[in-house]
């Protein structure tokens, strides 16, 4: 198996599982993660918001895709049923792309990517208090 898979089935048990720690800790130092509501920020402030406005995470993985131009990409396709803190449950699908320290299995970059229309009009922004 490809050291990448592995990385991203350890991201997607950990997210599923709410256990930000194992998450924070597949990235490299200085790493960073786009997000379509938060924008860009480093990895640990960013899950650490992800974990506040959170109850319960359910992570249906779907499949998982490398890169065949570049050795240093991969992408985790899942469903995403996100309980916040309100209750609510928010489901989507997201694509998380993965870029990698070069030489290491460190994430350096995630780009997440999902619709957040539905999520906004059902649900409004559950980042903010």
């Amino acid at each position: 198996m490809h050291a990448y898979v592995s990385i991203l089935q350890t991201y997607m048990r950990a997210l599923g599982e709410s256990d930000y720690a194992t998450v924070k800790s597949l990235f490299a130092t200085g790493g960073k993660v786009r997000s379509p509501f938060l924008g860009e920020m480093p990895a640990g402030p960013f899950f650490d918001r992800l974990a506040d406005a959170s109850t319960r995470n359910v992570i249906t993985p779907i499949d998982i895709f490398l890169s065949t131009t570049d050795q240093q990409h991969a992408t985790a396709y899942f469903q995403y049923d996100w309980t916040v803190r309100d209750g609510s449950v928010i489901t989507f699908k997201v694509m998380d792309l993965f870029s990698f320290e070069p030489g290491t299995p460190l994430v350096s970059y995630l780009d997440l990517i999902y619709d957040t229309h539905p999520i906004r009009v059902s649900a409004g922004n559950k980042y903010e208090q």
